[in-house]
């Protein structure tokens, strides 16, 4: 009889595990492929990005070089009889200071050259352009060509534009070196195991300072006997291990930008997962048979017992106690269970007090979010008001950046008064008034609501998002209104704009993802203010999105007014 139960437990063990094995198996064939397709899909993206970008800086230095050689200096230089040397060297120099201006505009180092063909010169912020007929002859007009200069006795590889100007004797050259290039690579490359290049057939590859010029060699080799299409990927094997090659094209250079992926770093840990689970599926089997050996006795009481205890405690019967001696494993779980139930209104009180705190810092967090872009827009303009010797107007930007920074970086409070939520508004407005010039904002807020305590740094992002969202998104001259009232026992702040606003489905998309947990990728400014007036305030506050009557986006920030609590 006792055989037959433990034959019993050992046949259900089996069927158990069998289709256990089976699931897992398949389980894991699934993520190696899911893993493999999520790998080409982020890759792809990120690739697609950086050729965004990269074609997005070759198209600034066209433009920028070819509103250069509309400018009426080279105009007036061009179609000029002047022929005292004194005249014709300040014209040439105001050039030179317009090209400056122009080539210093773009993150990349470039250089813009005037060929004037009627006088055989050269106009360029390259001192060592030379004018040469056969050369400018043979070169590819409308294409980037990637060729080799000599610069002072310097040989460096670079790509450069020539193109006929709106005048017929002037032809206008952009060049940049690869450096400029390679620097994008090394911050595209986010390990030691990856490898970022950029590809070209007949060319050699263009790698950053830190490659593996043998490995990428290699792979440039496989390629060049391949035709690649605008995007994809392929599977390689290169010294032994498997990689995954993603490559898309760029529009603007006609060059391929290739991701060299490793696949062991990526399946390594489902491998290892995979075998470990397997000898766990043995361990377990061996310890089912013994367990079977050893649980076909009678243990019915003393888990009888022990369910009885449990479902007491659950009602919240914390005084249970089991005081029957089974003399065997039980007597332990008995002593363990008795333990346990006179520690958990200990544990709930502690979870309890820990949650809080958890909150708390939860709060402190994500008031400390501060987007460094902002700081970067303003230094620029200052240089720019700077060179253009407009003083008043550095002055200003600067008074306002100092009085804004000040302000978000006083860390002593985590609360302040509206009022000087209010002023930090109003400076952030000015300095983007200053930049952009082309809106105006509006301010009504009542008196009493001033004086409203409030957790610091609520306001300001709703504003920065009229700015960037509404009025930078629209052709029309700016308006911005900010205004606030108090009925029902909230008090509201409402940020409106005269954008292009959102749909009704983006706006309920919008709101669906302020109410989930934070994404990586899905941005933080209104989730982090939504999620601050939940865990400050709760209840009806947080944010509310709806359609401003001037044709934009409306923002309502809506607070319980609840007096005696401390705010922030």
């Amino acid at each position: 009889m006792k055989m037959t139960i433990f034959v019993k437990i050992l046949l259900l063990i089996v069927a158990l595990l069998i289709p256990v094995i089976l699931l897992y198996g398949y389980s894991n064939q699934v993520s190696e492929r899911v893993v493999n397709d999520t790998i080409k899909s982020e890759n792809r993206n990120r690739l697609s990005f950086f050729v965004s970008q990269m074609d997005m800086m070759v198209d600034q230095l066209l433009r920028h070089s070819l509103n250069a050689s509309r400018d009426y200096s080279i105009r007036e230089y061009v179609d000029s009889s002047e022929v005292d040397p004194v005249v014709r060297l300040q014209r040439i120099g105001r050039i030179v200071d317009m090209l400056n201006m122009q080539t210093s505009t773009s993150a990349w180092n470039n250089q813009i050259i005037f060929y004037l063909q009627g006088s055989q010169e050269v106009i360029s912020t390259d001192y060592s352009a030379r004018y040469d007929e056969a050369a400018l002859r043979a070169r590819q007009t409308g294409v980037w060509e990637h060729r080799e200069e000599t610069s002072f006795g310097l040989k460096e590889k670079l790509f450069a534009y020539v193109q006929q100007s709106d005048m017929e004797d002037v032809m206008v050259e952009v060049r940049f070196s690869d450096d400029s290039l390679k620097n994008m690579l090394s911050r595209l490359k986010q390990n030691d195991d990856r490898e970022s290049f950029l590809y070209r057939k007949g060319d050699e590859p263009i790698i950053n300072y830190t490659a593996n010029f043998d490995l990428i060699r290699r792979t440039a080799a496989q390629l060049d006997e391949m035709r690649l299409p605008g995007s994809g990927s392929v599977n390689m094997e290169l010294d032994g291990k498997a990689y995954i090659v993603n490559y898309i094209r760029s529009v603007s250079l006609d060059w391929h930008l290739v991701d060299l992926v490793p696949l062991d770093s990526f399946f390594a840990p489902i491998h290892t997962s995979r075998n470990l689970f397997y000898s766990s599926i043995a361990l377990l089997t061996a310890m089912g048979i013994l367990a079977g050996l050893l649980l076909y006795r009678n243990v019915q009481r003393p888990l009888q017992l022990l369910q009885r205890g449990v479902q007491r405690i659950k009602e919240g019967q914390y005084a249970t106690r089991l005081r029957m001696r089974p003399n065997n494993e039980f007597d332990y779980v008995f002593l363990r269970f008795n333990e346990m139930a006179g520690q958990i209104e200990e544990l709930i009180d502690k979870v309890y007090k820990e949650t809080l705190r958890s909150k708390e810092a939860t709060l402190k967090q994500l008031q400390s979010q501060i987007n460094p872009h902002f700081l970067y827009n303003c230094l620029f303009y200052i240089k720019n008001m700077a060179k253009l010797k407009e003083h008043e107007a550095v002055e200003a930007m600067a008074l306002n950046l100092g009085e804004y920074y000040r302000y978000t970086t006083r860390l002593e409070h985590a609360a302040t008064s509206l009022r000087e939520e209010v002023k930090l508004v109003t400076n952030y407005l000015e300095i983007q008034s200053m930049r952009l010039q082309r809106f105006h904002y509006e301010i009504d807020i009542p008196e009493p609501m001033l004086e409203l305590p409030i957790p610091k740094l609520l306001l300001q992002p709703l504003a920065e998002n009229a700015v960037l969202h509404g009025v930078e998104r629209s052709d029309a001259f700016g308006l911005i209104e900010i205004r606030g009232e108090q009925r029902e026992g909230l008090c509201r702040i409402i940020v409106e704009d005269n954008g292009p606003g959102m749909t009704e489905e983006a706006r309920a998309e919008l709101l669906r993802r302020i109410n989930e947990p934070l994404e990586e990728e899905s941005g933080c400014g209104l989730w982090n203010i939504h999620q601050r007036l939940l865990h400050g305030y709760g209840g009806r506050s947080g944010l509310q999105f709806g359609v401003s009557p001037r044709g934009g986006m409306q923002v309502v920030m809506v607070w319980e007014m609840q007096e005696g609590r401390e705010q922030g």
